[in-house]
């Protein structure tokens, strides 16, 4: 499907023409679709038009939970359209966007400060708090992978658990978790989560094996410590916990 026919299913005729004519011009700050509240603004990049597409205009978090969600945490937050997303729809949850690069983070907080119900925190997840090394910094600003580095230093990003960012913002409990930290899962799933995965209702989660094996493997191994069902939307994988229920 072209790109404009694919913007015209999604957002309409004419929203659908303002849009293609911004993007022909490069000029993609101001922009609006129907399903956020706010403005956004995009980089002049494919990378950034693809979580777009992803994001907006595939909904590919548009997930009926069946509950209203109060505490959700973004990790790999990107330039923020996720977060957004969930903004709009859920305006009275407590969201948190995570983001450890510098240039996505900072967009991502241009296009989140409208929304007062989003904060935004610039690091890593990890299986403990430590600092993270960009591995391969060729990588598009939707794609780059990280290692662990013991010391902190320029070129390192701040790592922080799971359990950190729920203690660090005093949820009781994440009604929605999303993942998608481009390999990071492995680390994240092989330890350290007894404490905060059985209190994670929903975890949306896209797997990175093709980047770094052994991400399937170590998500799944600790899933099957829990009683959680399994469900998938696109790319993501989608499991529910039901003890919650």
């Amino acid at each position: 499907m072209s790109r404009f026919k694919n913007l015209q299913k999604q957002l309409g005729f004419f929203t659908a023409v303002s849009f293609y004519r911004k993007l022909k011009s490069g000029n993609l700050s101001n922009l609006r679709t129907g399903n956020l509240v706010h403005q956004f603004n995009l980089r002049n990049n494919p990378f950034d038009y693809a979580t777009f597409e992803e994001v907006i205009l595939n909904e590919a978090y548009n997930i009926p939970f069946g509950f209203e969600p109060k505490f959700i945490i973004d990790g790999g937050g990107n330039i923020g359209l996720t977060a957004c997303f969930f903004a709009s729809k859920f305006p009275a949850a407590a969201i948190i966007t995570i983001e450890p690069d510098t240039d996505n983070y900072n967009l991502l907080q241009l296009n989140c400060k409208a929304y007062a119900n989003i904060q935004t925190l610039q690091c890593g997840i990890w299986k403990n708090d430590t600092h993270l090394k960009i591995e391969n910094t060729h990588a598009g600003n939707n794609a780059f992978t990280v290692i662990e580095t013991k010391e902190a230093g320029a070129d390192t990003i701040k790592a922080l658990t799971v359990l950190s960012v729920i203690q660090q913002f005093n949820m009781p409990h994440i009604d929605v978790l999303k993942l998608d930290i481009e390999g990071s899962e492995k680390e994240v799933f092989e330890e350290n989560f007894e404490k905060w995965l059985p209190l994670t209702k929903v975890l949306i989660i896209e797997l990175h094996d093709e980047m770094k094996k052994g991400c399937s493997r170590a998500v799944f191994n600790a899933i099957n410590k829990y009683d959680f069902s399994f469900d998938t939307k696109g790319e993501n994988i989608i499991f529910t916990n039901n003890a919650f229920k």
